[in-house]
């Protein structure tokens, strides 16, 4: 697989690990400490499922090391921002401000400008 790919599996293994767990934790109250409640959350389907994808997004990320340079990679996580920015819109109803979108659009743009400066040797 090339590494461009492979960074956008482990971008896209974090953010669902995101939305899985603030959908585990979506009637839970909030977690205030080490106790029942947190260890009561932590066996919740969606955030064992949450946990699990990015256990799988640590491991593509570490083959993504192995081949490339960190400031290449690094900022292309980026992306998961912006993702998920518009699915917590989408899922749970998040806030849209124009400010937050005008943010988006910087974030896209810093990852273009590294995307297009390739390493040495990246495929």
């Amino acid at each position: 697989m090339k590494t461009i790919a492979l960074i956008l599996l482990s971008v896209a293994l974090g953010v669902t690990g995101q939305i899985f767990l603030k959908y585990g934790v979506g009637s839970t109250n909030a977690i205030t400490g080490l106790n029942k409640a947190l260890v009561a959350t932590l066996l919740k389907p969606f955030v064992l499922l949450g946990l699990f994808c990015y256990g799988l997004s640590s491991i593509s990320w570490l083959v993504v090391l192995s081949r490339t340079e960190l400031s290449y990679a690094y900022p292309m996580v980026a992306l998961g921002y912006v993702l998920v920015f518009f699915l917590s819109w989408w899922f749970f109803d998040d806030k849209v401000t124009w400010v937050r979108i005008a943010g988006l659009f910087l974030i896209c743009g810093g990852v273009v400008l590294v995307a297009i400066t390739k390493p040495p040797g990246t495929a």
